[in-house]
């Protein structure tokens, strides 16, 4: 029921790779100072720091692999747009829940995800990663920054980051992951909404729980 088409976990287990030897390849030190102002800077510097620290920190993940919740929460949650992204994963069923049943969802919809990503950022191996060149953002408010993975194994990995600004502060964050085409988004919706139409929002929410209550599965690479 939860289980994430097969191309886009295999891709999502090739982006996590892919940013950690980029992040490896940086010479200075990771620096929390993120520039939320540019959409590009961010996705770089986030990826960058994310996998420093798991480098730093492999010790403590190899003794706990449960670490990595730690990590994805400290370091890449708060560039996530959760709120949002909770709202387009729920679809036509958000405007139909009360502000305590999404705020429940959300909760649960943020903790899912830190397993989730966690999850993703158990394999690793060498990849390469090329960005497209930066473009304007000025008068945007959705923009994709997209990259290419580039495997020797496999055909190169086109993806793209969705990131939407905020009216008030100006900054951007992060709400969707498209891979080759499929939208971990639209994926989600896909999968809640027959969820929702069979069960109702409470069992999801039980259910989300649960997967998000799980130990995370170390793979290791063949």
């Amino acid at each position: 029921m939860f289980n994430i088409i097969k191309k886009l976990s295999l891709t999502l287990l090739i982006v996590s790779s892919a940013f950690s030897v980029l992040a490896a390849t940086e010479t200075s030190e990771a620096t929390k100072v993120v520039n939320k102002k540019n959409p590009y800077e961010l996705i770089h510097q986030v990826s960058e720091q994310t996998f420093a620290r798991i480098r730093d920190e492999r010790s403590m993940i190899d003794e706990d692999i449960n670490h990595l919740k730690i990590i994805v929460e400290d370091e890449l949650m708060p560039y996530i747009h959760n709120s949002y992204a909770a709202k387009k994963v729920l679809g036509n069923h958000y405007r139909k829940l009360s502000k305590a049943e999404f705020k429940a969802f959300s909760t649960v919809f943020r903790r899912y995800m830190i397993t989730t990503y966690a999850n993703v950022f158990t394999l690793y191996d060498q990849q390469q990663v090329t960005y497209a060149p930066p473009q304007e953002v000025k008068k945007k408010k959705i923009v994709s920054v997209k990259l290419v993975i580039v495997d020797a194994s496999r055909p190169p990995i086109k993806i793209s980051f969705k990131l939407r600004v905020s009216k008030k502060t100006g900054n951007w964050r992060a709400y969707d992951l498209v891979a080759e085409g499929i939208s971990m988004v639209k994926t989600k919706q896909s999968e809640f909404n027959g969820v929702i139409r069979k069960h109702g929002i409470k069992y999801l929410i039980e259910q989300l729980d649960i997967q998000a209550k799980k130990s995370i599965v170390s793979r290791v690479s063949s």
